[in-house]
């Protein structure tokens, strides 16, 4: 497709059906039908031990990325880079010259070292991954399975889960290689049937089988099928690409360093960062009431919604950022991180107000017996996850040129946060979690993100960049906080 055919894809005439950002939302946004769809019927039809068993297995679910380790983002990266024509992976940065459309073409020898490096490290991960499920998962849920409904199929559950997960997992370095070649328009319209297809059955559970091992069952089979679909499309698409550069190779120490260099810092901010928000649910849930533990859960999990679906605008463009830094193409690079990181913030503004607003209505609507939490618990949720969501893009911006900082960004904040929680924990409780989150995030992670975002993009500043994209939406979340403490 070439450097030329992303950007009439992103400045041109929109063609829907082949969009990125407009497939990911559509993906999104049905997999968000769960929250309107699935969820109602989960709060209704189980009981709060249950309700905390459906969202710590999301939970720990989710944690699977601190295994990941930071090699999902560097593999898609780099791939990028391949694929745009790049002769070796480097730093990409403003001092190089602009290179034309034709020098751009795909390096298959380089692609066949990285898709080989690729499959070598997923399978020690996935190896890892069923240890730590097997151990550290399965103490998490000692606990909370005493509240079950029915405590065998709840360790059956586990059990399902565990296994699926590690084939899952495995099936990343497909997607990894699916969207390095930027093929995210076509991975997330399948998604969209498969999502569709996930939700449809959950709900016919819910309405007419409702036990946690039949969700489970049910839920599980779709994740199985996603897998599949990426090993499908990887092996058919881009005239079957993948299979030229998928050969067995001798094991290139040279290229496994070159990509664990900047794998390892990726990871140690993952876990510093979304690894610690997540962790707070799992901890949480070892000392807290059912009730209590379920509202959090919930508040959590919707947070999480909300974050995915902002997120479409901008990281469905992360491989046109790291192809436009190869061709050096500023201009270009700076338009396209405008507008998808306004679009962004404006989604999760969107979505975080009209939950605040309209949460207990709902709940009370279908009888639930999880309440949602406080309003100001909930407003100082969103503002943390919307200054993280900030710096987040940002270290993205900056990650294109293949120089890391997040492990930086993510340790420095990520060790405010656990300070600042652990002193206030025992003074405001579950509010410690979310102050902790803002104190590490605007302490640091925000600001050293930003910075040097602004200076790989030739030194842009603070107001030039963010008077039209990000500061719209900090004054809309000012006026929403001083309403919401205004009205108590």
């Amino acid at each position: 497709m070439g450097i030329r055919g992303i950007k009439n894809q992103i400045f041109q005439k929109i063609d829907i059906w082949n969009s990125p950002t407009l497939m990911t939302w559509m993906s999104y946004s049905t997999k968000a039908l769960a929250l309107f769809g699935v969820l109602p019927l989960v709060l209704k039809q189980f009981a709060p031990g249950d309700v905390v068993l459906w969202y710590l297995f999301s939970t720990i679910i989710s944690l699977q990325s601190i295994v990941d380790f930071g090699f999902r983002q560097t593999f898609l990266r780099v791939i990028s880079y391949a694929f745009g024509g790049a002769k070796d992976i480097e730093l990409f940065g403003s001092n190089q010259k602009e290179k034309t459309d034709e020098e751009l073409e795909p390096n298959i020898a380089l692609l066949t070292d990285i898709v080989s490096t690729m499959k070598y490290i997923y399978v020690r991960l996935t190896l890892v991954v069923f240890i730590l499920m097997s151990i550290f998962g399965t103490w998490a849920f000692i606990k909370p399975v005493k509240d079950a409904a029915n405590p065998t199929q709840a360790w059956i559950c586990w059990i399902i889960v565990i296994l699926v997960s590690c084939i899952s997992f495995y099936g990343k370095l497909y997607m990894n290689f699916l969207e390095g070649l930027f093929k995210i328009a076509l991975v997330r319209r399948v998604d969209t049937f498969t999502s569709l297809g996930g939700i449809l059955t959950s709900i016919f559970v819910l309405l007419f089988a409702p036990t946690l091992i039949n969700l489970i069952i049910v839920n599980q089979f779709w994740v199985l099928i996603v897998m599949l679909r990426d090993w499908h499309l990887c092996r058919t698409t881009e005239n079957k690409l993948y299979q030229k550069v998928s050969v067995n190779v001798p094991f290139n120490k040279e290229m496994f360093n070159k990509i664990w260099s900047p794998a390892w810092r990726s990871g140690l901010s993952g876990f510093m960062s979304v690894g610690l928000t997540n962790l707070t649910g799992v901890v949480y849930a070892q000392f807290g009431n059912t009730s209590s533990i379920a509202s959090y859960l919930l508040a959590l999990r919707i947070i999480n919604q909300i974050r995915d679906i902002s997120m479409a605008p901008f990281y469905s463009k992360l491989p046109v950022l790291a192809m436009l830094r190869v061709k050096n193409d500023t201009e270009t690079l700076i338009k396209v991180i405008k507008r998808g990181m306004f679009l962004s913030h404006m989604i999760f503004v969107t979505g975080f107000l009209a939950v605040g607003i309209s949460s207990d209505y709902l709940l009370g609507l279908i009888h639930s017996d999880v309440q949602f939490v406080s309003k100001d618990l909930w407003l100082l949720i969103g503002i943390a996850f919307f200054i993280h969501r900030f710096g987040g893009m940002h270290i993205q911006v900056y990650l294109s040129t293949n120089h890391v900082i997040s492990h930086i960004a993510d340790g420095v904040s990520g060790g405010i946060y656990i300070i600042t929680s652990l002193l206030l924990s025992s003074y405001v409780g579950v509010y410690a979690i979310p102050i902790g989150m803002i104190a590490g995030y605007l302490g640091f992670y925000a600001w050293y993100s930003a910075l040097f975002s602004y200076k790989s993009l030739g030194g842009i500043s603070f107001w030039q960049f963010e008077k039209k994209v990000s500061i719209p939406f900090i004054m809309i979340l000012a006026i929403f906080s001083i309403l919401t403490l205004a009205l108590g």
